[in-house]
C-alpha cells in the first residue's frame, strides 16, 4: 500500500509541473519513467555533454524554410519526431538548450511552443538552460539514450497560430507584440534580411531579453506582471499576437506571456517580419512607439 500512495504522488507531482524547472528538479526527476528530457542544442554539442537520460532533437527537427521566411514543418513529420524521442500523449517532457548564442537559447521556448500547438499537455523549459543543471551538481552524460518509440498522436490547437493573412486583418483589433530589440521595432536600424524597417502598425515593443537575467534564467513572475501587465497595460484576458524577425524571439515572449503569465489568447505568427516585411503590401510603422 505505501509503494502504491509513493507512486501515486509521484505521478501527481509530474501531472502538475510548473512551466519552469531548475538544475535541482533536473537532477532529482532525470529517471522518471514518464519524463522525456529534450536537448535541443546541435548534435555535436549534445555529444560532447548533455543531461542524464536526455535525448537529442536539433531546431531543424521543428521548422524549415518558405520563402524567406521559416515556419513548422508539416504536422506528420512533427508527430514523427516526437514518436521518435519516445513521447505518448501523457508524458511530461522538459526541454532546454545549452545557449551557446540567442538562437540556441531561443530553440527552447520554440520546441515548447511547439509541443504545445501539437496538443501536449504537461511540457516544461529548464530555466538557464544546461547551465542551471550543471550548477546544480548534476552529472555530465554523453552516452546516447534510446528510448522506445512513443505513441504520440497530434491535437493541433490552431488558437496557438496566426498567419500573415489573419495578422492584416487584425491590425486595429487585437493588440500585437513586437518581441525584437527595440531599435528594430523604431526602425532606427533595418534588419539586414528585411526590405523594410519598422513594425507591425499599432503593435507594442517588449524585447524577449528584457524577461531575463544575466545567467539567462527568466525574471521573477512579480517582475514580468509588473512590467508587461502593468507597464504595457495588456490584460491577459484579451487576444493577443506576438511575433517577431522569424518566430524564435516570438516563442520566448509566448512562453512568457503565456505560460508564466497565463495570457491563455496569445497567437505567435511564426514566419513574423521575414515574410511581413519582405512584402510591399503589409502596413508598416517606423519613428514611433505605439
Amino acid at each position: 500500500m505505501k509503494k502504491v500512495f509513493i507512486l501515486f504522488i509521484t505521478v501527481l507531482s509530474l501531472s502538475a509541473m510548473e512551466p519552469l524547472v531548475n538544475g535541482e528538479w533536473i537532477i532529482k526527476h532525470a529517471n522518471d519513467k514518464n519524463l522525456v528530457i529534450i536537448d535541443v542544442t546541435n548534435e555535436e554539442t549534445f555529444n560532447e555533454a548533455h543531461i542524464t537520460n536526455a535525448v537529442q532533437s536539433g531546431l531543424g527537427k521543428w521548422r524549415q524554410a518558405k520563402g524567406s521566411a521559416y515556419e513548422l514543418r508539416s504536422i506528420k513529420e512533427l508527430q514523427a519526431e516526437i514518436r521518435r524521442l519516445g513521447i505518448n500523449n501523457d508524458t511530461n517532457v522538459v526541454v532546454y538548450a545549452h545557449n551557446l548564442d540567442p538562437i540556441d537559447l531561443l530553440s527552447a521556448p520554440y520546441v515548447v511552443w511547439a509541443l504545445e500547438y501539437l496538443g501536449l499537455k504537461n511540457v516544461a523549459m529548464l530555466d538557464g538552460g544546461f547551465a542551471s543543471y550543471t550548477k546544480a551538481g548534476g552529472k555530465l552524460c554523453v552516452k546516447t539514450t534510446t528510448k522506445p518509440e512513443g505513441n504520440f498522436n497530434a491535437k493541433v490547437n490552431d488558437a496557438m497560430l496566426i498567419d500573415m493573412q489573419n495578422v492584416k486583418k487584425s491590425i486595429g483589433k487585437i493588440k500585437m507584440v513586437d518581441s525584437r530589440p527595440a531599435k528594430y521595432y523604431f526602425g532606427s536600424q533595418k534588419q539586414g534580411s528585411l526590405k523594410h524597417a519598422g513594425h507591425i502598425a499599432q503593435a507594442k515593443s517588449y524585447s524577449w531579453q528584457y524577461s531575463l537575467n544575466k545567467d539567462k534564467t527568466l525574471k521573477s513572475k512579480e517582475v514580468l506582471s509588473e512590467t508587461i501587465e502593468k507597464g504595457m497595460e495588456l490584460n491577459k484576458n484579451d487576444d493577443l499576437i506576438i511575433y517577431c524577425t522569424g518566430g524564435l524571439e516570438a516563442a520566448m515572449n509566448y512562453f512568457v506571456f503565456h505560460k508564466v503569465l497565463g495570457f491563455n489568447k496569445a497567437a505567435l505568427y511564426d514566419s513574423s517580419m521575414l515574410e511581413w516585411a519582405n512584402r510591399d503590401d503589409t502596413p508598416m510603422t517606423k519613428y514611433r512607439w505605439e
